[in-house]
């Protein structure tokens, strides 16, 4: 076996990092505070929704494949130059976000939780804190649909999402939380190389179960599309799960938006080339669309457009 099979994911990591960066990781993780607020209306790639929540300036995970280190627009440089490394928490959370309910603010809206950081890479008690406060005004003041978009642990809110899911509808007809949920691989030696600190495959499933349990809406995303051991066993469990479609995002360079980092995209055309050749990736998709349907497989942009108006909500037929 190889050297690589024996290291501990804090080195498998670390030895990733020096190879795609080509520097040393910083030490620890710095956090310190920030006086930004947390919602702000939508642009860009996220032009579909109303409003943008962060709730960070900068994320813990540190995937060396998240498109934010490269966008000077998402993140200020220092955070940017030490991706990962460099978090900032924002103040007074749910006291802003109390203000913008009861002025009617996000009465009928769509928020993405969240397009820079993830929404569950901060301190339990503060996404806690959050559904309390959505959950405490009256359902006249709610937002229509509140998506979250994570690869960590939703799941230990699911008693909260579920309160506001079972008693707020979206004037559209549709589910009013959607949690798509990031799952790129069920290779858990990858995970631990290209992802600093975020869950395994098989605690991601089992979020998504307890999720489901409670009634809430999942998708699962492809994101960004990797290398997997079993695909048809992980499509096959989404179903069993009750999802109703997947989305998929592959690499990506060269579009206007949301690029891979160069030098992640220079790791992987070194070590895993087929990731990135179009052929490859729609070969991907038709076998996808043969095991779960056709309509049930959304790739690139119109599975990112689907998170606002998702346009199926019955369960993938067996």
């Amino acid at each position: 076996m190889t050297q690589a099979y024996f290291e501990s994911k804090v080195d498998r990591y670390d030895r990733a990092y020096r190879m795609i960066r080509g520097r040393t990781k910083p030490e620890e993780v710095l956090y310190t505070d920030s006086s930004a607020r947390i919602l702000s209306r939508s642009r860009g790639f996220l032009g579909g929704f109303d409003y943008t929540m962060q709730l960070q300036v900068g994320c813990p995970g540190g995937c060396l494949f998240c498109y934010v280190s490269s966008a000077p627009r998402l993140a200020p440089a220092d955070v940017r130059q030490r991706w990962g490394f460099e978090v900032r928490v924002k103040k007074d959370i749910p006291s802003q976000l109390a203000r913008h309910l009861s002025r009617g603010e996000l009465a009928d809206r769509t928020v993405y939780w969240s397009g820079v950081t993830d929404p569950y890479a901060i301190r339990r008690s503060v996404t806690q804190a959050v559904w309390q406060t959505f959950n405490a005004v009256p359902t006249e003041l709610r937002p229509r649909r509140i998506v979250i978009q994570s690869r960590y642990r939703p799941a230990r809110d699911r008693d909260l999402i579920a309160e506001y899911a079972n008693t707020t509808t979206a004037s559209d007809g549709g589910p009013s939380v959607v949690i798509s949920f990031s799952i790129g691989t069920d290779r858990n030696d990858l995970i631990h190389s290209w992802e600093r600190a975020t869950p395994t495959f098989e605690q991601r499933m089992t979020s998504i179960k307890k999720l489901r349990e409670r009634g809430i809406f999942v998708i699962p995303t492809l994101s960004p599309f990797g290398v997997w051991n079993d695909l048809e066993l992980a499509l096959v469990q989404f179903r069993d799960l009750g999802v109703s479609f997947i989305t998929v995002l592959f690499l990506k360079k060269k579009t206007p938006t949301a690029n891979t980092p160069p030098d992640f995209l220079k790791h992987v055309a070194e070590s895993y080339p087929f990731l990135l050749e179009p052929k490859w990736q729609q070969e991907q998709l038709r076998k996808m669309r043969e095991r779960v349907g056709q309509d049930r497989v959304l790739a690139g942009q119109k599975g990112f457009s689907s998170l606002v108006n998702p346009p199926l909500t019955d369960p993938i037929p067996e």
